[in-house]
This record gives C-alpha cells, structure tokens and sequence, in this order.
C-alpha cells in the first residue's frame, strides 16, 4: 500500500513540477485545475490567455504523429472547461480574442480510415493544420476536424461538427456545420 502512495505521489510531483515550469514561462496565463499539457515545449501562449478545468492540450512529440505538432493560442483568448486540443502530427494556429466554450474538441490529425490495415495499432493517419483567426466564437461541443480553416470573426454554433472551411464573419452550425448568414460588422 505504501508503494502505491509514493509511485501516485511521484507522479503528481512530476505533473506538478512540470505545470509549474508552464505557468513561469507564461505568467499572464490563468490555469484552472486538473490542466494536462503534453510536450509543453510546443505549446505557444499569448497574454492573458484563461485556460479553465480539465482541458487537454496535446502538442504532439509522440511516434504515431512522427514526433511533431504544435499548438498557438494568441492574446486574450479563453479556453473553456472540458475542451481537448490534440495538435499532434500537424498545428494548431489559434488567434487573437478566440472565445472557446465548454467540450470544445480541435483535431490536426484523423486516423485514415480510407485505407484497410492489417494491424489496427498501425493504422496511418492524415496530419493537417488547423487555423482559427482572430475574434472567433466556437459555442459548446463544436468538434473541428483536421485541415480546417476558421476566418476571422466568424461564429460556430453549438454541437457543430466543422470538416471545411468556414469564411469570416459568418455563422455556421450543424452537423456537418453549413453556412447559416453573414454578420454585419462595422
């Protein structure tokens, strides 16, 4: 019993030691808890930037994604409780002011499901970048697929699943999301 302490201690120590070598790099950034960030090195933070409860923030480094993939988020944008950034393989490029709601889930990368496999642990993948400009709404559980790109200003409605690029100031939703109107802006 008291091995099974010390090996969980050990390990929160690690993630601990880990998360405070982040929060130095990046003093403006507010971390809620239960924060798990994966190859720290690639991940790039602008100021002020608010990321909430259980978010996961995969910045690749690992074999299956050819050790690569990154993930930006820019200037006072806010990552809400529950989302998952998986910028393994490819990038994740998020702007300035993204305003990102709960269950939010970005993916630069997708199993090629086109082409059968003998082995399922070796299953290729597509690797493509992900680019949200500045100013972007994505309400809750919008899932965005790899190779998408978000224009500025534009809105993502809820439970919207986004496979092709969305133009700016526009508003888009559903599954798969489709163009709803544009925003007259100033």
């Amino acid at each position: 019993m008291l091995k099974l302490f010390f090996y969980h201690f050990k390990l929160y120590f690690a993630a601990y030691k880990a998360m405070a070598k982040v929060i130095k790099r990046y003093p403006s950034t507010v971390f809620g808890k239960r924060v798990e960030i994966y190859n720290q090195s690639e991940l790039k933070l602008g100021e002020k930037v608010s990321i909430q409860n259980n978010v996961i923030l995969h910045c690749g480094g690992a074999d299956w994604c050819n050790n690569s993939g990154s993930i930006t988020i820019g200037s006072q944008s806010v990552i809400s409780p529950n989302c998952v950034f998986w910028g393994c393989g490819a990038n994740i490029i998020i702007g300035n002011n993204f305003d990102c709601a709960p269950g939010v889930k970005i993916f630069a990368s997708r199993t090629k499901y086109e082409d059968q496999i003998a082995y399922p642990s070796l299953n290729p993948h597509i690797f493509q970048d992900v680019v949200i400009g500045d100013n972007v709404v994505c309400f809750a559980n919008v899932v965005i697929g790899p190779g998408v790109t978000i224009g500025d200003g534009a809105v993502i409605g809820a439970n919207s699943l986004v496979l092709q690029d969305v133009a700016s100031n526009t508003i888009v939703g559903g599954s798969p999301a489709k163009f709803i109107r544009n925003l007259e802006r100033p």
